[in-house]
């Protein structure tokens, strides 16, 4: 919801059009972590609808199985959520784009972080798919090389609704927790851990674990855990500002990382249909546009590398 909000309140900001011409959004709603339900969904609105562009996209298994059909129907898709990192590495492709981030680009400054705390030793949780693996192995990553060392690995399964067993193997002389769990998995792992005992013993640490959306359900339990993330509705810039006091308006509750996500995205292509005056059928220079955009986000200046 929150992706899809902060996607629809840029555009209602800008009367729907960019460069002269209406834009039109279809949406195909249901969040799911399913392969082939996202490639069904996108084949509908590619094959049926004609749409131009896809957009949108939560979960990194969906992202990579819909790498092959963008490149073999030439549509372009800008990625909101979905971190997977071999989609701008390895995998990268002329009709992939982000307005969000890679999974393992904001773990690789965390890694280095708590080198820097003096942490030495480091327990690792991360849920079990894909997109947390790449989470936590930036964190590895640079944690390791920057002399600590990881002594315990534990993943538990995605949407788990107790993650006592887990906490229960947690090695006591551990130095940190660092983990990569996110959603309703991070609101119940932050109390299970609390109430577990651990909170006051090992610090935690993790990767988008106390975001506005739970926060409020996590309660005293997350008092003292380290958060990171590449948005907040606290950051103090003047876009920021006005984007948290009309999304607040207009929905009735706070934005997220998603909700900027959203809006950076409807950004980016808006400023692309803008430098080719609206005509998104001459797709060569309208890629070329989206290449270059530089926009002022919520999170402050975005534009995109060579990846």
């Amino acid at each position: 919801l929150d992706l899809r909000d902060g996607f629809l309140q840029y555009w209602s900001e800008v009367g729907n059009k960019a460069g002269g011409r209406p834009v039109e959004v279809l949406r195909e709603t249901k969040a799911s972590c399913k392969a082939d339900e996202g490639l069904t969904k996108a084949r509908k609105l590619v094959e049926r609808d004609g749409v131009h562009i896809l957009g949108g996209i939560i979960c990194t298994p969906v992202a990579y199985a819909l790498r092959s059909y963008v490149i073999e129907k030439k549509t372009p898709i800008i990625i909101m959520n979905a971190g997977a990192d071999g989609l701008t590495q390895r995998q990268r492709s002329p009709y992939i784009f982000r307005s969000s981030f890679s999974n393992s680009d904001g773990s690789h400054p965390l890694g280095e972080w708590l080198a820097k705390q003096g942490y030495r030793k480091a327990v690792l949780v991360a849920s079990d798919f894909g997109g947390s693996i790449e989470h936590i192995g930036g964190v590895a990553r640079t944690f390791t090389e920057a002399g600590g060392q990881v002594i315990q690995e534990i993943y538990p399964p995605l949407g788990a609704p107790d993650f006592g067993p887990y906490l229960a193997q947690i090695r006591r002389d551990a130095d940190v927790v660092a983990t990569a769990v996110f959603g309703i998995d991070a609101l119940r792992f932050v109390k299970q851990y609390a109430e577990f005992g651990l909170k006051g013993k090992i610090p935690l640490v993790g990767k988008a674990l106390t975001l506005e959306d739970v926060l409020p359900g996590q309660g005293d339990a997350a008092v003292g855990v380290i958060s990171v993330f590449h948005y907040s509705t606290a950051l103090d810039n003047p876009v920021n500002k006005r984007f948290v006091e009309a999304y607040t308006a207009k929905y009735k509750r706070s934005p997220t990382g998603m909700s900027d996500q959203g809006y950076v995205g409807a950004q980016m292509i808006a400023k692309a249909l803008e430098a080719v005056k609206g005509n998104i059928e001459n797709q060569e220079a309208f890629l070329s546009a989206l290449r270059r955009v530089e926009v002022d986000a919520p999170r402050g200046k975005v534009k995109l590398d060579a990846f």
